[in-house]
């Protein structure tokens, strides 16, 4: 390919040539004539075909730009996805170890004086001086009404409510005395029974404050059988 100063030269040298040449010499002009167009030609085509390559490169750059936005968006939604992972893990851990330290009742039904019964540690279903149900009280009771109500469907029941000896003093604010809070105890656990598909008019619920001890509460091992909840089924 000629280069510009080459062309140049060769332009001049035909301009010369068809001057000073007589028409023995046209032939020879048309030949650099068209040897000179073939070289516009090929100018024009490379011209082109950088013209060409030039808008490719800047397609592939927008593209190239493109797809680091893209990468870094999946970058964010993997890093959320991993911070919500991570969480429901916590998550899981905490009820776990919530579940390992809450003891569960370790006293099945037994039979009694008017029917069966089943004794649940106040320490299990309530926080200390409270009369609100915990989580781990809620799954108890709803073991236990499954079982009443695919053994003993329909049967009158009774939810007796009772505290150790100790006299109310960090929740006095709330209850009047132990019968003030084993009563509302009772009433807690009778409500959420009803709440599970226990029949409202077969249950009631009954306080017996320090009245019925199991144990004496001399130690804090006895006071804490003594705070309990019994639910009985009347046969």
């Amino acid at each position: 390919m000629l280069t510009r100063s080459k062309l140049a030269t060769l332009t001049i040298s035909l301009a010369a040539a068809v001057l000073s040449t007589s028409g023995c010499g046209q032939q020879e002009i048309k030949q650099l004539g068209a040897e000179l167009q073939n070289e516009r030609d090929r100018s024009a085509t490379f011209a082109a075909q950088r013209d060409e390559a030039q808008a490719q490169l800047a397609t592939a750059m927008a593209q190239s730009t493109n797809n680091s936005g893209q990468i870094a968006a999946k970058d964010m939604e993997i890093q959320s996805a991993k911070i919500e992972r991570d969480k429901a893990l916590s998550d899981l851990a905490a009820l776990k170890a919530e579940r390992a330290a809450t003891p569960e009742p370790k006293t099945g039904w037994k039979g009694g004086t008017i029917g069966e019964e089943i004794s649940i540690g106040s320490d299990v279903l309530f926080s200390s001086g409270r009369a609100t149900l915990t989580t781990s009280g809620k799954r108890a009771l709803s073991t236990i009404v499954s079982g009443i109500m695919s053994n003993h469907p329909g049967k009158a029941i009774r939810v007796y409510g009772h505290t150790d000896g100790d006299p109310i003093k960090k929740t006095k604010n709330l209850w009047t005395d132990n019968l003030d809070l084993s009563a509302n105890r009772a009433m807690a656990v009778t409500r959420y029974m009803i709440s599970r598909g226990i029949d409202a008019s077969k249950i009631e619920s009954i306080g017996m404050g320090s009245t019925r001890p199991i144990a004496s509460n001399s130690s804090k091992t006895n006071k804490k059988k003594n705070r309990r909840v019994e639910i009985m089924i009347i046969n």
